[in-house]
């Protein structure tokens, strides 16, 4: 308690924190909190898993904490959160309303997502929030009607902020920080910030503090990094052989390509694995209960595109699984993160091919880890040498030539 204590928080918020057995700040919060205590913009760059979400939160639970009440018609936002994934929106929404509980404030928060009826949001911000989370287009669009007023706001946070610079979502997000006052606190959030995003920040954010931490040991000692070779058709079937291998116990799957989500899910579900799915055109409803089982554990198989890359937060998860290395080698990141998470260890696999190894030795000299690679032996997983591994891979391109030859 008393770590968190030394950075400037309120004794409440550091009782709260001992209860959720938070008692020691990792690096990204002691370095942020001071700076966002003192209301200063902050571009803050850390690996996934290392808290950053806390490290915003705190100073705004702190100034909540610090303001006098307002009359309810002038309650406006004090702090939006705008996240890429619904999924984050809610991760974040769930964070704030657990460090509430355990700090005894009425801090009332919302998420507002996309797919659901804008009747039923009005509603709900009738109830005047401190804190909002939500996807930008939802944010955008409640704002521009003016259910959302974001005249008081005091803190804007950008969660996943190079998504959010992205073309996907540069619009609402432009849109949002027009309509917000430029002396709030603006906080852009990622495991990974380029400069470009901080060129297209730059109108909201001149002149930011730039925390950009180096590697914590999360993607180099928290997680193995393990490299399979198959050929593109070869793929679903060297993952069935590798989970039957391997036999995690709660494991990731990503496919960059949403046709193919549902076409493992299908051929893995065929094999007798429980397994569930989700993509960005389903339902709300839908999403939220494929993930449910998933963090319940009653279905220890999730498959999904770069949609959960970003903010879901399940704990245990053992394996993440790559059909692909992703042309964007920051995307591996976001997916590698999802395992190794608060303390314990975890494995992130990529099926690769060719191309897609060259593209793996590259990613892990950026990143600062090694990936080991692996192949299958007689059911078991084995570890070649680099020198063996390449000279198997020469010998099943040969033996497969010679038979499309014969």
């Amino acid at each position: 308690m008393n770590d968190f204590l030394s950075l400037g928080l309120d004794e409440r918020l550091g009782l709260a924190l001992h209860d959720l057995n938070l008692g020691t700040p990792t690096e990204v919060q002691k370095q942020a909190i001071p700076i966002l205590l003192q209301k200063k913009d902050l571009a803050m760059q850390s690996e996934t898993g290392t808290g950053k979400t806390l490290a915003y939160l705190l100073p705004i639970f702190q100034a909540l904490l610090a303001s006098k009440p307002r009359p309810s018609e002038t309650h406006w936002p004090k702090a939006l959160i705008v996240c890429p994934t619904q999924e984050l929106a809610v991760q974040v929404a769930r964070q704030t309303a657990l460090l509430a509980q355990a700090a005894s404030l009425n801090i009332k928060n919302l998420a507002l997502l996309g797919g659901t009826h804008f009747s039923h949001q009005k509603e709900a911000l009738k109830a005047h929030p401190d804190i909002i989370a939500g996807t930008p287009g939802r944010l955008a669009d409640l704002t521009n009607m003016r259910f959302i007023d974001l005249s008081r706001l005091e803190f804007f946070v950008l969660d996943e902020a190079d998504r959010l610079f992205s073309k996907e979502y540069l619009e609402p997000v432009e849109f949002l920080l027009s309509k917000a006052p430029q002396n709030c606190v603006h906080i852009m959030a990622s495991a990974t910030i380029p400069e470009k995003t901080l060129r297209k920040a730059e109108p909201w954010m001149p002149s930011p503090s730039i925390l950009e931490l180096g590697s914590e040991g999360i993607l180099s000692d928290a997680i193995e990094h393990w490299v399979f070779y198959a050929e593109h058709r070869k793929k679903v079937d060297m993952l069935k052989k590798i989970i039957g291998a391997a036999r995690p116990k709660r494991c990731l799957i990503f496919a960059s390509e949403t046709y193919r989500v549902q076409r493992i899910t299908e051929r893995l579900a065929s094999s007798g694995l429980k397994c569930t799915s989700i993509v960005s055109r389903m339902e709300k409803q839908s999403r939220y209960s494929a993930i449910e089982h998933f963090r319940q554990g009653s279905v220890p198989f999730l498959v999904t595109t770069d949609l959960a890359a970003r903010g879901l937060d399940i704990p245990d998860i053992t394996h993440v699984i790559s059909l692909d290395l992703p042309e964007e080698s920051n995307a591996y990141v976001h997916r590698a993160g999802r395992t190794g998470r608060a303390g314990k260890n975890g494995i992130s696999v990529v099926i690769a091919d060719r191309l897609e190894l060259e593209r793996a030795s590259r990613t892990a000299v950026r990143f600062g880890f090694v990936f080991r690679t692996k192949r299958l032996e007689y059911g078991h997983v084995i570890e070649p040498t680099v020198e063996e591994f390449l000279e198997h891979i020469e010998k099943m391109d040969a033996d497969g030539s010679n038979r499309a030859h014969s």
